[in-house]
This record gives structure tokens, sequence and C-alpha cells, in this order.
């Protein structure tokens, strides 16, 4: 891996790789580092990993621009709840504040289209376009985004929404 060059020797099992990306993990980190790196910064400021309420409102008091509601795939930490599970009360709780970006569980155009409806501006996955790539190569990623945004636009049409904006909470239910 490219980007792991000169950081963990070549041959190295699995667990060497982990134990280095687990070694760049800052515990010191606070809201006023991040405050901070908003100020320096000057940009649109987007925070990931934002799983509660709490911590959404404190994104928005220290100055970020957007929030991405994740739990980074759920590998390290099995416990925490799915995305789309908190993303409905850190919508309500901040969404006029920030932009809300839903990070993860995004397996079927449906569920960009339920995010969407509970105010999500954008969501963002990994794991349906790497399935494509592991299956068919670069022929397969492009297949497998293309297939969401085909159950997006198909399932558009089934709401009687033509656009994104039309895209509201009335459309869907939860169950």
């Amino acid at each position: 891996m490219v980007n792991l060059e000169h950081k963990v020797p070549a041959g190295s099992s699995s667990m060497s790789v982990m134990d280095f990306m687990n070694s760049q993990f800052d515990r010191t980190v606070t809201w006023k580092d991040a405050a901070w790196m908003i100020e320096q910064w000057d940009k649109p400021f987007a925070i990931k990993g934002i799983l509660s309420v709490e911590d959404a409102k404190m994104a928005a008091e220290v100055g970020a621009s957007a929030i991405m509601v994740s739990n980074h795939g759920g590998r390290q930490m099995d416990g925490c709840p799915a995305p789309i599970e908190v993303l409905g009360d850190i919508i309500d709780a901040v969404g006029d504040k920030l932009e809300v970006i839903l990070d993860g569980g995004v397996r079927r155009g449906t569920h960009i289209l339920k995010a969407l409806s509970m105010g999500a501006k954008a969501c963002m996955g990994g794991r349906a376009y790497l399935y494509g790539l592991a299956a068919a190569g670069e022929e397969g990623a492009y297949r497998s985004l293309n297939l969401l945004k085909e159950e997006v636009q198909n399932n558009m049409i089934l709401l009687g929404c033509t656009k994104v904006d039309d895209i509201k909470s009335d459309r869907l239910r939860k169950v």
C-alpha cells in the first residue's frame, strides 16, 4: 500500500498495519483544538465521527460548517449505533446551523433517499463501490455506483419527486 510506504515494513501482517493505524489516533484532541483548526483553515471545515446530539452541538459551536454522522464503518467500535439511527435527532438539533452528511450504511439507493428525507445534505459510503471493485475491478466499481444512482432515480419517480429538493420527510415513514 503506497500510502503506508516507509511506515510499515513490506510483508507485514495485517495486525502490523492495524497497529500502525491505531498509533495514528491522537487521544488528546479536544473541541478547543477543533476550534483552533477551524480558525486557522478559514474555509469550510467538516468533522467526521459524530454520533450524538451533544457532539453535533459542539461541532456547531466551534464553527464547523459540516458534520459527518459516522461510526467509521463500525470497525473500531462494533457497539456504536448505526449512523441512520441517530441522524434524525442530530438533524433536528443542528440541521439549521451546519450541513449534516450521512457517512456509512449506504448499500442501496433507498438508503440515500431515507437519509435525504430526514434532512441530510449528502451521503457517503465506501463498501458499495468496494464490493464492485473487488468483484470486477474498475468496471465493477462504476457499475456499483450506477446501480445506486439508478435506484435513487427510480425510487424518486415512485415517490413523485422530480428533483432532490422534493425529497422531504413526508415522503417516507419510519417503520
